[in-house]
């Protein structure tokens, strides 16, 4: 039996207070809430991936991130980008075939399970 891993990044966007972003995942079965990410394109560092997708998905744009850990699940490698943002952050939606609606929380006690790559580098915090 073959196996394949495939890369991606998960952005953990903190404000000075602690609490992160995470948005309800719109394809994913339960539509559950999940910190933002994708996936890698050619020739683009961990690093500029997170940036990149973090303004594509939720309109913030940040000039600094830092790898800080990584989870594997289900075939997926996802390196965990920390970017602290400032209090008035406000992610939009910008792209509804992924998520929903955005939320700050606890990340220490979220409201309701949380995707399971997500929950994984939230752990590492």
């Amino acid at each position: 039996m073959s196996t394949s891993t495939r890369a991606g990044v998960g952005i953990v966007v903190r404000r000075p207070d602690g609490r992160v972003l995470v948005g309800r995942r719109v394809a994913e079965p339960g539509r559950p809430l999940a910190i933002p990410g994708g996936k890698l394109e050619g020739g683009e560092t961990i690093e500029a991936c997170g940036l990149r997708e973090l303004a594509e998905e939720t309109g913030i744009v940040a000039d600094d991130g830092r790898i800080f850990a990584a989870a594997l699940d289900h075939g997926w490698l996802v390196a965990g980008v920390l970017v602290d943002v400032a209090a008035d952050a406000d992610p939009q939606v910008l792209e509804p075939d992924k998520f929903s609606d955005f939320a700050w929380i606890d990340p220490t006690d979220p409201p309701e399970p949380l995707f399971p790559l997500s929950a994984a580098l939230l752990a590492h915090l």
